[in-house]
């Protein structure tokens, strides 16, 4: 890949040098290598501005954007999400939203600062479109993202009813698996996860947990290795709070704790240092 970015740039091929650094920046972000992703997804940005392609403009700010955003640079991912969306309003005046995988990446950054109802009114919107043409990865996406608002509000709102939560990430891991993108059925199975441990049904939080650690293992996605290993943290703590095998539980939550920690110092996926900082404390209780 960074050969074929070589010889694009030496040809001055900018859209297609513009798509390697992009889809450069995006690999090496899975893997861990976040330094390496925001360097190619700058470059990325750059070469998109030569080619003077609305789409590929539109397409490597996201990708700086999102790997700005797990790297915990939230307010400069979100000036390049904004802007993305701006090139995409003028170049596509019917579709005034980001959309797609580039939509689900700024409803994450959305969801992350607490703006659940925002969220969840573009991907509703995103939706209806997508469904039109009836693109399978798209809705799937859509889906997550409104999954993971609904649940998101139930437990602000402290209701106790997931069902729209529910019945939302169920549509969106079973597209998720249709459309056969292991790491975006990762961000499914994580989501699902999370509402079978605040419902209290450990078993199905397991088993969605130990699948992603699989995949992410198998695949060296060490950003989602550390999300899942977070994950773990969380339901052995949910299940310490039962009394029974306390302190067995409690003792894997810390096992898991310090395999996430070292996986977001040594990638610089900071974005998890927040949620951390809030496990060990738990913990120290």
């Amino acid at each position: 890949m960074e050969a074929g970015l070589k010889m694009d740039m030496e040809r001055e091929d900018w859209k297609n040098a513009a798509a390697q650094a992009s889809n450069l920046s995006e690999l090496t972000l899975t893997t861990g290598e976040t330094g390496k992703s925001l360097k190619t997804g700058r470059q990325s940005v750059e070469l998109a501005d030569r080619s003077k392609d609305a789409g590929s403009r539109v397409i490597n700010r996201t990708t700086l954007a999102n790997a700005l955003h797990q790297a915990g640079e939230r307010e400069e991912a979100e000036k390049w999400f904004i802007e993305a969306e701006a090139i995409q309003k003028e170049d596509q005046p019917a579709y005034p939203l980001l959309y797609s995988l580039q939509g689900c990446q700024y409803y994450d950054l959305l969801l992350s600062k607490g703006e659940v109802g925002e969220a969840f009114r573009r991907g509703e919107k995103t939706l209806e479109w997508v469904t039109k043409v009836s693109w399978l990865l798209d809705i799937a996406l859509d889906n997550l993202t409104i999954g993971r608002a609904h649940l998101t509000k139930a437990l602000e709102e402290k209701t106790g009813n997931f069902r729209d939560a529910e019945k939302t990430l169920d549509l969106a891991v079973e597209g998720l698996r249709k459309a056969g993108h292991q790491e975006f059925i990762i961000r499914g199975l994580l989501a699902r996860a999370e509402l079978f441990r605040e419902k209290g049904e450990f078993e199905g939080a397991e088993t969605d947990l130990s699948e992603v650690l699989d995949i992410a293992e198998q695949g060296g996605m060490l950003l989602h290795l550390a999300d899942c290993k977070l994950g773990f943290v969380r339901l052995y703590l949910a299940k310490a709070e039962g009394g029974e095998r306390r302190t067995e539980y409690r003792e894997k939550a810390k096992e898991n704790l310090e395999e996430a920690r070292k996986i977001v110092e040594e990638t610089g996926y900071h974005r998890r240092d927040g949620e951390l900082e809030r496990v060990i404390e738990t913990l120290r209780d």
